[in-house]
């Protein structure tokens, strides 16, 4: 009977190398780069599945571009993703510019509606500013339409310029001003808000110098866990042994007391 189990085995491990060995990278990029996209495909998917980072990016730029396959950007980005994720520069680069080709077609609906006073979009704009989404980078161009977003009290606005400050993003690095906007997004129950203000009072920032900052940190931070900020939960538990049992206690009533602040709103 092992001599059986054995033999299975071995023949099902030999089935699935001669796929592989049958399967050739070099004769699959051949195929690809004199577009005979059949050939590729047959030769680039066994080895995309065992996950070959150069099949994968060849085969994500099949999908993405339409050649040989349906277009299918869903598909393209998860290849990509899978290269990516070897750390493999190509497939890499492939996403980065798959996600920016996305980000220019939003731009082209978010910037009018930006303008036309759209707070939502005011405040999406100024993320792909911040960040570069389908645009060069332009930190001042960010804090100026978060800011306008933040004027019609869009509360993740609000804690975008919360965080401009808090890491001097288009603006001077300033605690008390990150540490004022952070609240007013966090009061609304902006869970992101929550564990920034966190991190900013465990790092012994802020104004609040009436309080140990450990015990506002632990009321924020356990509120941001409550809302399923799984960072937070973790940072939460380092928090705990900081405080001892009266402390904890204060930090817990306070953490109430926040909670109902922002149910509230």
């Amino acid at each position: 009977m092992k001599k059986q189990i054995l033999l299975a085995t071995s023949l099902m491990l030999s089935i699935g190398t001669t796929n592989l060995m049958a399967a050739d990278l070099g004769k699959g990029s051949l195929a690809f780069d004199k577009q005979d996209y059949a050939t590729a495909l047959e030769e680039l998917k066994p080895l995309a599945k065992e996950g070959d980072p150069d099949a994968l990016n060849m085969l994500g730029q099949m999908y993405e571009n339409g050649w040989g396959v349906d277009k299918d950007e869903s598909k393209a980005r998860r290849y990509y993703k899978r290269g990516a994720s070897q750390g493999h520069m190509a497939n890499v680069n492939s996403l980065r510019a798959l996600k920016d080709k996305e980000y220019k077609v939003e731009l082209k609906t978010v910037q009018p509606a930006a303008e036309s006073g759209d707070a939502q979009a005011q405040n999406r704009l100024g993320e792909m500013a911040e960040f570069g989404y389908g645009m060069s980078r332009n930190a001042d161009m960010a804090i100026e339409w978060y800011l306008k977003s933040a004027d019609q009290g869009y509360v993740a606005a609000q804690h975008n310029i919360g965080r401009c400050y808090n890491f001097g993003t288009g603006v001077e690095q300033n605690f008390e001003e990150a540490e004022r906007w952070y609240r007013k997004a966090a009061n609304q129950g902006h869970t992101d808000a929550m564990f920034f203000l966190g991190t900013l009072y465990s790092n012994n920032h802020g104004s609040q110098k009436d309080q140990d900052t450990n015990i506002l940190a632990y009321a924020w931070m356990h509120n941001a866990a409550e809302l399923g900020n799984k960072t937070a939960q973790a940072i939460e538990k380092r928090l705990v042994m900081k405080l001892n049992p009266s402390e904890l206690e204060e930090a817990k009533a306070l953490a109430a007391e926040y909670r109902k602040t922002y149910i509230a709103e």
